[in-house]
C-alpha cells in the first residue's frame, strides 16, 4: 500500500493514503482543479474523476444563504458578502405615481452555485382614505418583473380603519435557458442586481400609508413599524 507524505518544517508528516480495499476492475484517477475555489467551498467529483470546487450544501434545492433582518440600517453578513439594510424611520404615503417603497431596496449577488433566489419584503400597510387601493410592482435593475404585480384594496369605507402586514415575495430563476426579466428568469446572476418594490395609489381618494401601526392597545395614535427584508438563495 503506497502513500503520499508531506513533511512539515517542524518535523511532523501529513500523509495521503491509498484506500484500505483495492479498487475495482480499473485504476482510479482524480484530476485536480486548475485554480483555487472560494472561501467555504468544497471539492466535488463529477463521477468521472474530475474534481472541482462547489458551494457547500445538500445538493440541488438546498439552501445556500439567508440574508434577513429589520430595515433599520443594520449590517447583515452572509455567504455572499456583507449587506447594509435600508434605515426606515418615517411613514410613507402613496401618491399617483410609482415610488420606491422605503426599505425594499437591496443590491444583491447570490453565492456561487445558486439556481433560485427568493426575495421577500414584509411591510405594514394601511388605508388613509376609503379602501386604500394600492398597486405594487417589482423591478430588477430598473426593469419591471410584470408577473410580480399585486393589488391591495380594503372594504370601501370613509373611516379607513384597515391596517395589516403585507408580504411581497417573488422567486427568481438564475439558470434559465434564456433571459426573461418579465417572468424573473436569468441565464446567470454572478454580479449585483438592484431589487426593489414600488407602489402607487389608485387615485387621490384611495391613499394608503406604509410602515404605520394604529390602534395599538386601544390607542388611536400612529407609530412607525420598521419593515423586514429577506433574501434566500438555493442550489
Amino acid at each position: 500500500m503506497s502513500k503520499i507524505s508531506l513533511k512539515h518544517s517542524g518535523g511532523n508528516v501529513v500523509s495521503l493514503n491509498s484506500p484500505t480495499n483495492a479498487p475495482g476492475a480499473a485504476d482510479v484517477a482524480f484530476k485536480l482543479p486548475n485554480a483555487d475555489g472560494s472561501a467555504g467551498q468544497f471539492i466535488k467529483t463529477d463521477g468521472s474523476g474530475n474534481l472541482s470546487f462547489a458551494a457547500a450544501g445538500g445538493g440541488t434545492g438546498s439552501l445556500l444563504e439567508t440574508i434577513t433582518g429589520q430595515c433599520d440600517g443594520r449590517v447583515v453578513v452572509g455567504a455572499s458578502g456583507s449587506y447594509t439594510f435600508p434605515n426606515v424611520t418615517a411613514l410613507q404615503e402613496t401618491t399617483d405615481s410609482f415610488a420606491d417603497i422605503t426599505g425594499s431596496s437591496i443590491s444583491y449577488t447570490p453565492p456561487t452555485g445558486t439556481k433560485k433566489v427568493v426575495y421577500r419584503f414584509s411591510v405594514f400597510h394601511g388605508s388613509v382614505s376609503y379602501s386604500g387601493i394600492t398597486y405594487f410592482r417589482l423591478t430588477v435593475d430598473g426593469t419591471e418583473v410584470t408577473q410580480a404585480r399585486e393589488v391591495i384594496a380594503y372594504d370601501y369605507s370613509s373611516n379607513a380603519h384597515s391596517v395589516e402586514r403585507v408580504i411581497l415575495e417573488y422567486t427568481f430563476i438564475t439558470d434559465a435557458s434564456s433571459e426573461d426579466v418579465a417572468n424573473g428568469k436569468f441565464t446567470s446572476w454572478s454580479s449585483a442586481k438592484a431589487l426593489k418594490y414600488q407602489a402607487r395609489r389608485h387615485g387621490s381618494s384611495y391613499t394608503a400609508k406604509f410602515h404605520q401601526i394604529k390602534y395599538w392597545d386601544g390607542n388611536a395614535t400612529t407609530s412607525v413599524k420598521v419593515p423586514m427584508l429577506t433574501i434566500q438563495s438555493f442550489a
